[in-house]
């Protein structure tokens, strides 16, 4: 059975009580920073594919401010 990785990289930054960010250094290719929308508890339960999809989408060609993820998972583009 494959072991799932739980919580935050050692690179995240709180930003505040709910917002977190990944800068564009976590990852080649990163345009803007991965902003994640999530209290302590959320955030150390979050697997290691939100933080693998949200950093993907900072990635995107036309992406401005922050690549956004919600605290379900969902993401949201800022342009």
């Amino acid at each position: 059975m494959k072991e799932i990785k739980l919580g935050p990289p050692p690179e995240i930054k709180k930003i505040s009580d709910s917002v977190w960010e990944l800068p564009v250094t976590y990852k080649k290719g990163m345009r803007v920073p991965a902003r994640i929308i999530a209290n302590d508890e959320l955030m150390k339960v979050m697997d290691a594919g939100v933080f693998e999809q949200i950093t993907n989408v900072a990635t995107l060609p036309g992406i401005q401010k922050y690549a956004y993820c919600m605290p379900d998972g969902h993401i949201l583009i800022a342009m």
